[in-house]
Parts: structure tokens; sequence; C-alpha cells
């Protein structure tokens, strides 16, 4: 797979639209939920653990929206790798072979990592991501980009570095002053 180039000529509409779309994802979120309630007529233990994964999901959303509209991207961008983390527990799921045992364990606090798929593999973050690769391609890479935001990295740099003329100019404490194409990019 090609790396996918970065578009720069974005402006703060776009910005903006990107955020709404991010925000319209509850909307989304919901619909499906109820769609499924209405297919099963109950709350299985299944939709109660999707229901709590979604629950999750708009809330690390907003907070996102929240942190990114005060230009704290350095602190908005680590609730994405969390949105990662959503996706990897709701594909373990599908891995494990028996949803209600699956969700028994996971209700009485046992780790997913702990557990084994079907397979018999044990379901690590890494192993995930492998797995959820041969679906969506693009998710490893994504996953490791996330994780240099939670992990201190070279990816904190650019949120106190300027360069310029080959001068560095560095700040702390200071607002984040991110171009618009990075703040479009990092809502993406």
């Amino acid at each position: 797979m090609n790396k996918q180039e970065i578009n720069k000529n974005v402006n703060e509409e776009d910005l903006q639209h990107t955020m709404n779309n991010i925000l319209q994802l509850e909307k989304l979120f919901i619909k499906e939920l109820k769609n499924i309630h209405e297919i099963e007529k109950k709350i299985s233990n299944i939709n109660h653990y999707m229901m709590s994964i979604v629950n999750r999901a708009i809330y690390l959303n907003r907070g996102f929206i929240t942190l990114a509209n005060t230009n704290n991207y350095q602190s908005a961008i680590p609730l994405m790798r969390l949105q990662i983390d959503n996706c990897l527990r709701l594909f373990a799921m599908s891995l494990h072979g028996n949803d209600q045992e699956f969700y028994n364990k996971i209700l009485q606090g046992e780790k997913v990592r702990n557990l084994k798929d079907r397979d018999n593999k044990k379901m690590t973050d890494a192993y995930l991501v492998t797995k959820i690769n041969e679906y969506y391609p693009y998710f490893k890479s994504i996953y490791e980009k996330l994780s240099g935001h939670i992990h201190f990295s070279s990816e904190h740099f650019q949120f106190n570095n300027i360069v310029k003329n080959n001068v560095y100019s560095i700040t702390v404490g200071a607002e984040e002053k991110l171009e618009i194409y990075k703040k479009v990019e990092n809502c993406i």
C-alpha cells in the first residue's frame, strides 16, 4: 500500500466540516443500535457490550472536538487511540467464538488480552491489530501512528517546534499553533 499524500490545500471551513462529521457519527451510532434493538426486541448481552463501546466512542468524539476547538491537539489525538481500542475490543468479540462467554468474562473484569480466540491465540493488542489489518489494510499504520501520541515519541515534537529557514523555535506551555492542514489531518 502506498502512503496517502497529505492535502495541504485546506482551510478553517474544511476543519469545521470534518469536526461536524465526527459529531454526526453520534447520530449514526445511535440509529444503528436502535435498528439492532428493533430486530432483537430486547437488549441482549452482546447489545449491552456494543452499546457500552458506542457510548464510550460518543464521549471520546465529544472530548476530541472540545479539545480540538481549544487547539489542544496534544490531548485530543490520544483520544483517537482510545477509539482504536474500541475497534479492537469489538473485533475481539467476533474472534472469540462464544459471544456469551466472552461477554461474561469481560463483565467479570477479565482483560481481552488474557482471552483466546477460536484459534486458541491470545488476543493481545498486537494480535488483534494484525488480524483487523487483514480487513482494513491501513489499520496497523493508524494504530502505530496514534500509539506514538500515547507514549512520548517524535510525534510530540510537532506541538512545540517550529522550523523556518533551518532555525528551530521551541515553545513550552504556549498555545499550539498547528498549521490548518495538520489540524484537518488529525481530525480525519
